[in-house]
C-alpha cells in the first residue's frame, strides 16, 4: 500500500530543492496550489496523470517519489554518472554548489 504522507514529503522536499513555492511548482505541474500541499501534507493522493505531469515537468523519478528508491548506477547522461560517485559526506555541499549555480543561470536568463 502507498503511504501518501511519505509521497508527500519526497515531493516536498523534490520542490524545496527546486527552491520553489507551492504556486509556482503547481503551475508548472498544471495543479492548484492547494492541491499540492494536500498532496505534500499526505490528506490526498495524485493520479497517475498527475504523477507523470510531475515526473516529466520535473524530470523526477517516479520510483524516487512512490518508493524511495535513487537508482543512478543505469546512468544516461555523463552528469548522472558523475553525480552517482560523489560521497555521501559530500552531497550536501554538492548540493550547495548546483543550487548556486542554477540560481544564477536563472538570473542570466531573465536579463537577457
Amino acid at each position: 500500500m502507498l503511504d501518501k504522507a511519505i509521497i508527500g514529503k519526497r515531493l516536498r522536499k523534490q520542490r524545496e530543492y527546486f527552491g520553489m513555492t507551492r504556486e509556482e511548482f503547481a503551475e508548472k505541474a498544471d495543479i492548484s496550489w492547494q492541491f499540492l500541499a494536500e498532496i505534500e501534507n499526505g490528506s490526498k493522493g495524485m493520479s497517475a496523470e498527475t504523477l507523470y505531469k510531475i515526473c516529466t515537468e520535473f524530470n523526477l523519478s517516479a520510483d524516487h517519489l512512490l518508493l524511495g528508491k535513487e537508482n543512478l548506477s543505469n546512468a544516461s547522461t555523463p552528469c548522472v554518472a558523475l553525480l552517482s560517485k560523489v560521497p555521501p559526506g559530500c552531497t550536501s555541499y554538492l548540493e550547495d554548489i548546483l543550487k548556486a549555480y542554477l540560481r544564477t543561470i536563472e538570473v542570466i536568463k531573465k536579463n537577457e
